[in-house]
């Protein structure tokens, strides 16, 4: 197994690490909306890419829908048995 034969100095760690910091965010104008938006991701504001629709907007009524209990208690209490085995 390889053992370094000295204590790496302060200096050398730290001029090894000097290209370890992060980079900066890059950000493209949207053509339609005029938002920012990171290249090759979707616009989260409009749910475009490329020009086609890939997220579509709830509203907020159907936000509300999905919150509220099922009418019909017979599906929510419904239950699948196992086949008999022979």
């Amino acid at each position: 197994m390889a053992v370094p034969k000295r204590k790496t100095t302060p200096s050398k760690r730290n001029m090894r690490r000097s290209h370890h910091r992060a980079g900066t965010q890059l950000f493209a104008e949207d053509k339609k909306s005029g938002e920012l938006r990171r290249p090759h991701h979707i616009d989260l504001s409009t749910g475009m890419y490329r020009g086609k629709q890939i997220i579509i907007k709830k509203t907020k009524k159907e936000k509300d829908a999905e919150g509220q209990a099922p009418v019909n208690t017979e599906e929510t209490t419904k239950t699948i048995e196992a086949p008999a085995s022979k």
